[in-house]
């Protein structure tokens, strides 16, 4: 109930609540305005650092910095007047006294100066002899280093040479053992080639050889096919004679090769009665050829005539020996 008349005090009266509501942001701003005007503590002062000096290093340093800088401008300032009188712009040279102009480095300068002011060829000419005298100058006073480059290039001049000349007695010591090895090939070619030419000649010889002992075997041979031929029809008629007969005719045949070759194509039968017939000593003595091995007989006179084939065969080994 009595949050109800609350409520109702409140809406009967609205103006009173705005009121008291403007109020008091009022009395906040006067609030803050009155601890505005408050004096302020005093602030203490902030408190300097101790500057740090440089050391001696950076002080020198920088003083040698310094006086480099300076130079080179005086340096520089030096060039360029230099420069403006050499290409006369500004021309000073004839102003300076004699004796400065005969002192470093003013003398460097007007040296320049007097060269380059000369005709070309004369400037080459005057370059040329300066050149000569600085190379003649070097030549006459010479130095320690100069005498040991010259001593050095000579030790190893000399060492040069040395290994030259041991690589040349080496290259002709190798050289030597060639041409000796050459001289030996040479005479073994030469010993081969006169041997080869001594077995020529004597496969010739042995060719020749061939031929006439081929020759003489082929008489021999002609020889005793007649020989057999010619016995063939004694030997038929030995074969129908009676042996008793027969054997009385064999022993006045002075000829024991004879009556052997006849008996050997006659029957054993018929030639065994024969020889019982015979002489016994005749008939030993044919007995005993039967022994002895068969040859040919005695070869006839040398004809002139070669068999073909056989010339062939002698031209072809002839051909591939040569």
């Amino acid at each position: 109930m009595a949050e109800k008349k609350e409520e109702q005090t409140k809406q009967q009266n609205p103006e009173q609540n705005s009121e008291q509501k403007l109020e008091k942001p009022s009395e906040q701003s006067s609030v803050e305005n009155q601890e505005a005007k408050k004096p302020e503590p005093p602030k203490s002062p902030p408190k300097e650092r101790p500057q740090r000096q440089p050391s001696v290093f950076f002080r020198a340093l920088s003083q040698i910095a310094f006086l480099f800088l300076l130079a080179s401008l005086g340096v520089t300032i030096f060039l360029s007047a230099l420069t403006l009188d050499f290409l006369d712009l500004y021309p000073f040279r004839h102003k300076i006294p004699e004796s400065l102009q005969k002192r470093w480095p003013l003398s460097l300068y007007y040296d320049f100066v007097q060269l380059h002011q000369l005709p070309e060829e004369e400037r080459y000419q005057q370059l040329i002899m300066q050149a000569q005298e600085k190379y003649n100058r070097l030549i006459t006073e010479g130095s320690s280093d100069l005498e040991n480059r010259a001593k050095a290039l000579e030790d190893s001049y000399k060492a040069l040479i040395r290994t030259q000349k041991e690589q040349n007695m080496k290259e002709s010591e190798e050289l030597r053992k060639l041409r000796e090895q050459l001289a030996l090939d040479q005479k073994k070619l030469e010993d081969g080639k006169i041997d080869l030419e001594n077995r020529k000649v004597a496969i010739d010889e042995l060719s020749q050889r061939l031929a006439s002992e081929t020759l003489n075997i082929e008489s021999s041979l002609i020889r005793f096919m007649e020989q057999e031929n010619r016995l063939d029809q004694v030997r038929n008629i030995a074969a129908q004679m009676e042996s008793k007969s027969l054997a009385r005719i064999f022993d006045e045949v002075p000829d024991d090769q004879l009556i052997y070759d006849i008996l050997s194509g006659v029957e054993p039968g018929h030639s065994g009665k024969v020889l019982g017939n015979m002489d016994p000593e005749k008939a030993g003595r044919i007995m005993k050829l039967g022994q002895k091995p068969l040859s040919l007989p005695e070869p006839g006179p040398s004809r002139p005539y070669v068999p073909p084939s056989l010339q062939n065969l002698i031209n072809d080994t002839q051909a591939n020996l040569r």
